[in-house]
């Protein structure tokens, strides 16, 4: 086949691409950005209280309605400077009134900026930040996902609507003084963004939780978490807490190389040879079921 090389170099200048900060230019979106004072669109109920403080108002942290028609945003013109992101940061807060969409914005310009082309779910908007300030930091309307790195910026996906944590960080679970513990709603799973006041954490660590342990309401599990720096270059293995007869409090993990955990994270331990399986992801690894030390 003589298309791969074409594929790779392609691909490789997408990447430098990104990882500089430059982008080709969007063709601009219909429609037009004003800023409002309609009564019925305020950004003061927009503010996210866990935050900010439930008595915050829009005032105190800098932000600015805006009401939008078509398809268009107050912070869709980003620019980069030397490689760093420059542009307002908006909340999305849906429906403005009058067929307008509402947006919640810093007044200045910050070194975050609204990314068009990120992939995020349904329902949260793309953001590239430089340095170590979070979206958030700059409009506490926003609720944002872990940052991935891409060279020396760090992209965010975040909701501009008040997103209910399925997890909440918990001392009185029981943990060893090396690993967080954390109490879960169902079947959620706790995030490195949930660390509350030390959430910046999250673009710089992320988080192994080992099979759930039901907690005394049964709505509700219990984690006792690790926190390693980034996945070594090559891992791959991969957190699995669905590894059959993986017991309560201990770690699955799903290995899609030859590597095991113990090669990948120093404190585990895995007594038990790995077995042949299908990860959590649906595809064949080598699972493994480990203990903490």
């Amino acid at each position: 086949m003589t298309s791969a090389p074409h594929v790779r170099m392609l691909g490789l200048a997408l990447a430098l691409g990104a990882a500089s900060g430059c982008a080709p230019p969007l063709p601009a979106r219909p429609g037009s950005c004003e800023v409002t004072t309609a009564p019925s669109f305020s950004c003061g109920a927009a503010v996210n209280s866990s935050a900010a403080g439930a008595s915050a108002s829009a005032d105190d942290l800098g932000l600015r309605p805006y009401a939008c028609t078509g398809g268009a945003r107050p912070d869709d013109a980003p620019s980069y400077q030397d490689g760093v992101p420059i542009g307002m940061v908006c909340a999305d807060r849906g429906d403005a009134g009058g067929g307008a969409r509402g947006y919640c914005c810093s007044h200045d310009a910050t070194s975050c900026a609204y990314n068009p082309v990120a992939v995020c779910d349904d329902g949260t908007t793309g953001f590239r930040c430089r340095g170590a300030n979070r979206p958030e930091a700059f409009n506490g309307a926003l609720t944002c996902g872990n940052g991935v790195r891409t060279g020396d910026l760090i992209d965010y996906c975040c909701s501009g609507t008040p997103m209910t944590p399925g997890c909440i960080q918990s001392d009185g679970v029981g943990c060893s003084p090396r690993l967080i513990g954390w109490t879960c709603m169902g079947q959620s799973m706790p995030k490195a963004e949930q660390l509350g006041a030390s959430k910046s954490r999250a673009d710089y660590y992320y988080l192994l939780c080992p099979v759930a342990t039901p907690a005394a309401n049964p709505a509700y599990n219990n984690y006792c978490c690790y926190t390693p720096a980034l996945v070594p270059e090559g891992g791959s293995c991969v957190q699995d807490t669905g590894v059959p007869d993986c017991q309560p409090g201990r770690f699955g993990f799903a290995c899609y190389g030859r590597e095991t955990p113990e090669d990948d994270y120093a404190p585990m331990r895995c007594p038990e040879a790995g077995k042949r399986g299908t990860s959590a992801e649906g595809y064949p690894a080598t699972l493994y079921c480990c203990d903490f030390e």
